[in-house]
């Protein structure tokens, strides 16, 4: 009996000591992120059925997940600080092209070689003009891995209030359609016709003014704030606003703001990215549930385009300073395949792979994959190759929202946009 004891006890004793020397292999893995990429990584928010894909990669490579989340702010303060000392810790990170100024990309490891090395299967399947928005000075150092693309959001319901049968074609139905659908409801609901976050972000409003053709910054760092199609653009805005049609609040409207507006049906028609289609469609909190629809925004013609939109990009990375850059490859090679963009989507991603929107199983779950692949291909990004490209936003927001509200006139609004954009440009 003592013996059948100490044989016992020596079994779970070499099993203790083997679960210990697995678990001193596994080798530890940091990922920087914000909470929403380890969530569509690893299929977290339940109902989500991609499954677990980084997950799986780290079980057949014997590693072991740090997930470090944050907001966006913090997380990119995080970052550079990280990416300043001799090595991190942080082996991968997701980044948001308006953060990835040149202080950033220069201390970021250069993707090229790893390409030619270890090549991202079907490379070519995302879009030029994300690649391009991410590139450093012609240096790829970054993969895109989620879009925020802007579209029209619409509630049927409201539009057939106004005797509307689908949402407009062009600018000018856009803007006729926003003045038709603000109005007072028979239950004393005041609805109006647009909305858009347009407080503390830059998106919306500028893919309204992209309708008509406006780029704020070109590829090239050209500024194009005093042009005849943003002075146009911003005066249609502020006889949109004079009139009512836009909310009296218009200059600190936050995407919450706009949320509440849509979902109680304050707001018939706004500028937002797609994937805000299931928040307004949420059975929980809207009083139009299933009646929102979204559509790419409609381009003036103006510009030669059928549709316009504005995109933001996460990237993933690898600091220059790591000490897992293999691993790190890996992983994004992993996450950014042809065959996992769809899985990965199908736990709540903006796929940057056009070709994912083919996917059955998306299709079933998102029923704009169709208009979101186009506005995907079409969008265009505010370029941050240059270290007061945040600062340059914000400009942009002061001296619109000026011009929307009355303050200055869209000409005046232009021509300072244009001297203090320039000159934070020229800084670079």
């Amino acid at each position: 009996m003592i013996g059948h004891k100490l044989a016992s006890a020596l079994l779970i004793g070499l099993a203790a000591s083997y679960g210990a020397a697995a678990q001193a292999q596994e080798k530890n893995f940091t990922i920087l992120s914000h909470k929403v990429h380890e969530n569509v990584s690893r299929g977290l928010v339940p109902g989500t059925t991609g499954g677990d894909v980084a997950g799986e990669w780290a079980k057949k490579n014997g590693i072991k997940l740090n997930w470090t989340t944050a907001n966006i702010e913090p997380m990119h303060d995080k970052l550079f600080r990280e990416l300043s000392l001799r090595q991190t810790s942080v082996d991968l990170a997701f980044v948001i092209n308006k953060f990835t100024v040149p202080k950033i990309s220069t201390l970021l490891e250069p993707l090229d070689e790893w390409q030619k090395k270890a090549p991202i299967e079907q490379f070519e399947g995302i879009p030029a003009n994300l690649l391009a928005g991410v590139n450093a000075k012609g240096v790829l150092t970054a993969i895109p891995f989620r879009h925020a693309t802007t579209g029209l959001h619409w509630n049927e319901k409201l539009f057939k209030e106004r005797g509307l049968d689908g949402p407009p074609k062009t600018a000018d139905e856009l803007v006729a359609y926003a003045r038709k659908l603000t109005y007072v409801r028979d239950d004393g609901t005041r609805v109006n016709g647009l909305i858009m976050n347009s407080g503390d972000e830059h998106l919306a409003v500028l893919s309204f003014l992209n309708m008509y053709g406006v780029e704020l910054i070109d590829k090239d760092l050209n500024v194009k704030a005093n042009t005849p199609e943003m002075i146009k653009g911003l005066t249609v805005l502020a006889q949109l606003y004079k009139e009512g049609v836009l909310p009296t609040n218009y200059a600190s409207i936050s995407i919450d703001d706009v949320i509440t507006a849509v979902q109680k049906d304050r707001a018939a028609m706004s500028i937002d990215p797609f994937a805000r289609y299931t928040v307004y469609n949420n059975p929980k909190a809207s009083l139009s549930a299933g009646q929102i629809h979204v559509v790419g925004i409609p381009a003036d013609p103006s510009t030669g385009r059928d549709i316009t939109a504005l995109t933001e990009i996460w990237s993933m990375v690898i600091p220059k300073n790591s000490a897992h850059k293999e691993l790190a490859w890996d992983l994004i090679r992993t996450l950014s395949s042809p065959a996992n963009t769809p899985l990965i989507a199908l736990n709540g991603n903006g796929p940057v792979r056009p070709a994912a929107y083919e996917n059955a199983k998306l299709k079933q779950t998102l029923p704009y994959t169709a208009e979101e692949a186009k506005a995907i291909k079409a969008a265009i990004t505010v370029p941050s190759s240059f270290n007061d490209s945040l600062q340059a936003l914000s400009v942009f927001r002061e001296e619109s929202q000026a011009a929307v509200i009355g303050i200055k006139t869209p000409e005046a609004a232009a021509e300072s946009m244009q001297k203090r954009i320039g000159a934070l440009v020229k800084k670079k």
